[in-house]
């Protein structure tokens, strides 16, 4: 399926994870839940690019897109309750994002409230588990709504081409 609202584009598929394998992920990285304010990164990241995960959804990608891609970095987030992200692009300038040209999530739980992924130009999706979305990180404004319940748990992955 893909979501188009003005010039934002994104790919989403569903069921690209079992519900066994986003588990087994998900337990990779720690549950926080409230916070007052955000913990920092490294507090709430896990770095997962050397795992079999990150070809299994490269190859997924490449063949239905028909691109190549090639990973600059992936990592498994929680966005913990009372968590946001405002729209942003990655650009060259972000420390490690230099060839970096697209994004994709691929959601581990969809058991929390809040969190929805927004665009600039109005695309709202709502995440669900195995979900995984591929658009233009330099040009789609993107974002997270605020976590109200349930930390969110995805794992983002930076690709150049």
């Amino acid at each position: 399926m893909i979501y188009k609202s003005g010039s934002d584009k994104v790919y989403v598929f569903e069921d690209v994870l079992s519900s066994l394998e986003c588990k087994k992920y998900s337990k990779m990285i720690n549950d926080i839940g409230y916070q007052e304010q955000p913990l920092r990164w490294e507090h709430r990241i896990k770095d997962v690019s050397k795992d079999k995960i990150v070809n299994t959804i490269k190859n997924f990608l490449n063949k239905k897109l028909n691109i190549k891609l090639k990973l600059s970095n992936a990592e498994i987030q929680n966005w913990h309750v009372n968590t946001e992200s405002p729209l942003h692009v990655h650009n060259h300038k972000e420390k490690g994002r230099k060839n970096t040209i697209h994004n994709s999530l691929l959601y581990l739980n969809d058991d929390y409230k809040g969190g929805e992924f927004v665009t600039k130009h109005g695309i709202i999706i709502k995440p669900k588990r195995g979900m995984l979305t591929f658009f233009n990180g330099q040009k789609v404004y993107h974002g997270v709504r605020r976590v109200f319940e349930n930390d969110r748990k995805t794992i983002i992955f930076w690709w150049s081409n």
